[in-house]
């Protein structure tokens, strides 16, 4: 019968699965949006399995489901998404003034300005707005820029 190394010297494997960045990518430019986002959303799984809610490598898998759904040419998606990791970094601890969580919130307010449904970026304001209140950001005006785009969005008539 073989020696069996002992368990405190036994070197680590390397997984067998390629990179998920690299497939996700591959699914993107073959604009295979929908597979992409559900790898992401599988690796997000069991990140949190693994890791548990507040782990960074959850939030990254947020993060990345995020920039999938601004690929795919969803911005309430992603607005979503993003408003999602702004709360996680906050949840574990960061500060508003933390530049991942001003990235964050800031990527947000971008796809919120993208969101061509009214009813979905109505929607979505008073979670941003919320967010807006706590991390200010460093660009002055961005709770008045969500005023004047609801206001937009009530009154079709007027433009930004």
């Amino acid at each position: 019968m073989p020696a069996v190394a002992p368990a405190a010297t036994a070197q680590p494997t390397q997984p067998a699965e390629p990179d998920p960045h690299a497939l996700l990518l591959a699914a993107v430019q073959a604009g295979r949006h929908g597979e992409a986002a559900s790898i992401a959303a599988a690796w997000e799984g069991e990140a949190l399995r693994v890791y548990g809610m507040r782990s960074s490598q959850v939030v990254h898998w947020m993060e990345v489901r995020a920039d999938l759904a601004r690929l795919a040419d969803e911005p309430g998606r992603s607005c979503e998404l993003w408003i999602a990791v702004a709360h996680a970094r906050i949840a574990r601890g960061e500060a508003p003034s933390d530049e991942d969580v001003e990235a964050a919130v800031d990527r947000a307010h971008h796809q919120f300005e993208q969101v061509r449904d009214p009813d979905r970026a109505r929607g979505h304001a008073a979670g941003l707005t919320a967010l807006r209140e706590q991390v200010p950001g460093r660009r002055p005006g961005a709770l008045d820029a969500i005023k004047r785009r609801l206001d937009t969005l009530s009154d079709p008539a007027r433009k930004a």
